[in-house]
């Protein structure tokens, strides 16, 4: 069976190309705004995916300041590097597990006599790793002291598909490919951050980045759309598809409200934390 690791290396291979359509781009100036990158740092952008965070860290900070981007997909890192290529941007792109970033050599792109970066930021990422405390405390090496982070989890059940598919999924014996039952509120995030060793300045629920109005009659649309995606593909397979496209229908007609519609929200749970 595939690891997890590759299953979310392949997933996000297939969305290269059209990842820069969706709320991504809307999350990425939320992050610099969070962040504020100034003029001469470094930043070190985990899970950069296309780069969306990693450019505009890149404008804040200036020539004289550095941007390193790390991701584990190829066709993401692809996108990335030539839009680099376009614009005569100088990121460093590199492809690696950021859960792990022993050995990648970072402390050869810092400048000479620095220890660590001044910001890290991961992206609709943390989700999706095994165990994401122990990554953002292994993170923490790549941290000056005083150096913040800035990271975030998608808000608990705002996704409609996600969260329809997760509520039927123990009937289908089949999973979401990642493990979110961690995140049930912005304090999930701050226990996280804490328990890594981490002070936590603030964690908010961000505005949404991109709303979505499903109709009830469009129910077995939003299903077909949703098991299109590598994302919810299990769900679609032969074995489980006639029954789970049953149950996603029944439980979204039981959600929709008076209107006869669901609302899908883009809204993150959203820390900056520092090292002390």
């Amino acid at each position: 069976m595939p690891s997890q690791t590759s299953i979310i290396q392949s997933i996000y291979d297939e969305r290269s190309h059209n990842y820069d359509t969706s709320h991504h781009g809307a999350l990425a100036e939320a992050y610099i705004r969070t962040a504020a990158p100034r003029e001469g740092e470094s930043v070190l952008d985990l899970a950069c995916g296309t780069g969306l965070v990693s450019f505009l860290a890149e404008q804040a900070v200036g020539k004289s300041g550095l941007v390193v981007g790390i991701d584990l997909s190829p066709g993401m890192l692809d996108v990335a590097r030539h839009k680099a290529q376009q614009t005569g941007s100088d990121v460093t792109f590199l492809q690696h597990d950021i859960s792990d970033l022993s050995g990648i050599g970072l402390e050869s792109l810092l400048p000479r006599g620095e220890e660590g970066f001044d910001l890290i930021t991961c992206a609709a990422a943390l989700v999706l790793l095994p165990n994401p405390g122990r990554a953002v405390k292994g993170w923490m090496r790549w941290l000056k002291p005083g150096g913040r982070i800035v990271t975030d989890v998608a808000a608990r059940d705002v996704h409609v598909p996600s969260r329809i598919f997760k509520k039927i999924s123990g009937n289908l014996g089949v999973q979401l490919v990642w493990d979110e039952s961690w995140v049930q509120g912005e304090w999930s995030l701050r226990e996280l951050l804490e328990g890594a060793g981490l002070g936590v300045k603030t964690v908010f629920l961000t505005e949404s980045l991109q709303d979505r109005v499903y109709d009830v009659a469009d129910a077995g649309d939003v299903f077909e759309k949703a098991v299109a995606s590598p994302m919810f593909r299990n769900f679609g397979d032969s074995r489980v598809r006639s029954e789970a496209k049953r149950l996603f229908v029944e439980s979204f007609v039981v959600e929709a409200n008076a209107k006869g519609v669901l609302v899908d929200e883009a809204k993150m749970y959203m820390a900056v934390a520092y090292k002390q």
